[in-house]
């Protein structure tokens, strides 16, 4: 787990939209934060920056205390989900879980080839087992439902026990039933992989069943951040108050 600092963070496409303007935040190790706001508010484009997959155009990015904004993605010790699963299709599951530790040994990069480890081989299997698809290993992911994609890129991201993980609207595409499974079923992870965990969401009311903090956003500005019962019960203006109410 790793301390996130966030330092006047700014992000303006060559373009001249501001997606992100001066944005200064922290999260504490082993926090789950939770970026809640419309579409375009710069909540994405905040994960994507602690991710390194795109450079801020002012602002510094701190992760365990030094500062990352020159480091590659593959060197931030950081996870990240999106909102489609991305598996790779050539894989099976079992390869897509043991992907990220593949990459851990010099000279795999970018290829993987190398064979993991026996207690690395165990992480995964245990891993497919708390997410409920152990059953699934020899399988490919055309040959997956959309819930059970997510599950193996959620524990493609949690197999590698790096000190952040970033879900990017990990829930959008679910439907109804299968959201709210997930919503009870990822709190329940938390003691088995303790990670400082930041997560995207245009829902308030995911945002208030997964956070220890939530961060409101609106037109790449933080409006507010705090306890869920905080931003109820003392909205900093009226824009947070119709979201969370």
């Amino acid at each position: 787990m790793a301390e996130i600092v966030l330092e006047g963070l700014t992000k303006i496409y060559p373009s001249d939209v501001q997606a992100l303007g001066n944005l200064n935040l922290g999260v504490p190790s082993g926090e789950w934060l939770v970026l809640v706001g419309p579409s375009g508010c710069g909540k994405t484009t905040t994960l994507r920056l602690i991710a390194g997959l795109e450079t801020p155009t002012s602002g510094i990015i701190r992760i365990g205390g030094r500062v990352v904004n020159s480091l590659p993605p593959r060197q931030r010790d950081v996870a990240m989900v999106f909102q489609r699963p991305a598996l790779f299709p050539n894989r099976t599951v079992y390869g897509n879980l043991s992907f990220g530790l593949m990459l851990r040994l010099p000279g795999t990069w970018p290829f993987a080839s190398r064979n993991i480890s026996e207690p690395e081989g165990l992480l995964v299997r245990e891993t497919a087992r708390l997410l409920q698809i152990e059953d699934l290993l020899d399988r490919y992911p055309g040959q997956l439902s959309g819930g059970e994609q997510q599950r193996v890129a959620l524990g493609r991201a949690l197999v590698r026990r790096t000190a952040v993980a970033l879900l990017d609207e990990p829930f959008g595409h679910l439907d109804a039933p299968l959201r709210r499974k997930f919503l009870h079923e990822l709190p329940l992870l938390r003691k088995r992989f303790p990670t400082t965990m930041v997560i995207v969401t245009h829902d308030p009311a995911e945002a208030f069943a997964l956070g220890d903090r939530v961060a409101v956003m609106q037109g790449g500005n933080l409006l507010q951040v705090g306890l869920p019962e905080d931003l109820r019960r003392n909205p900093a203006n009226e824009f947070v108050a119709e979201l969370v109410r």
